[in-house]
């Protein structure tokens, strides 16, 4: 079972973030989601608000992100937004 994803996010102002990671956690407009290794195929909107990824070595990080979108597909996540930051 693979441990980690390829992520990649990017805004208006360029990529934000582009390696492996274990966990990305959002909200969307019904609540709270997450995304792991081995995740189904899934796309959704993003809200506005603070998104924490844990990186391939374990490092969390914590972004203040505008609304977006994220799609999973195999062990591909991409989400773009409209903006974002890391804090």
């Amino acid at each position: 079972m693979e441990t980690s994803f390829k992520l990649k996010i990017l805004t208006p102002d360029g990529i934000l973030f582009s390696d492996s990671a274990r966990q990305v956690t959002a909200r969307n407009s019904t609540g709270e989601f997450g995304v792991l290794p081995g995740h189904t195929v899934f796309a959704s909107d993003i809200v506005s608000g603070k998104m924490d990824i844990i990186s391939q070595t374990g490092e969390n990080m914590s972004f203040e992100v505008g609304n977006g979108l994220i799609s999973v597909e195999g062990e591909e996540v991409t989400i773009a937004l409209d903006s974002g930051t890391k804090v």
